[in-house]
């Protein structure tokens, strides 16, 4: 969840950058910096590999539509969303 955490806030803060991006269609420039806060490597137990592939294209595929939607939410809104999930 940290990374979560860390994620969104970075995003939230940099809300005009975000908004850039999503609006030049170059979003997919974050997945990157998903996949780094997520510590996703291909040398990790098969397991625990895709359990943060899984965090990592969620959480992306969320930061997408919360950026399509105007960040209407807060990062503390987007993470208890995202937990609420579990």
């Amino acid at each position: 969840m940290r990374a979560l955490e860390s994620c969104l806030s970075i995003f939230e803060r940099h809300r005009d950058f975000c908004q850039l991006l999503h609006e030049r269609g170059l979003i997919y420039l974050l997945k990157d910096v998903i996949l780094d806060l997520v510590e996703l490597k291909p040398e990790l137990p098969g397991r625990e590999a895709y359990a943060k592939a899984f965090v990592a294209y969620s959480l992306y595929g969320w930061t997408e539509v919360w950026f399509q939607r105007g960040m209407r939410e807060s990062a503390e809104e987007m993470k208890q969303l995202f937990g609420s999930l579990r």
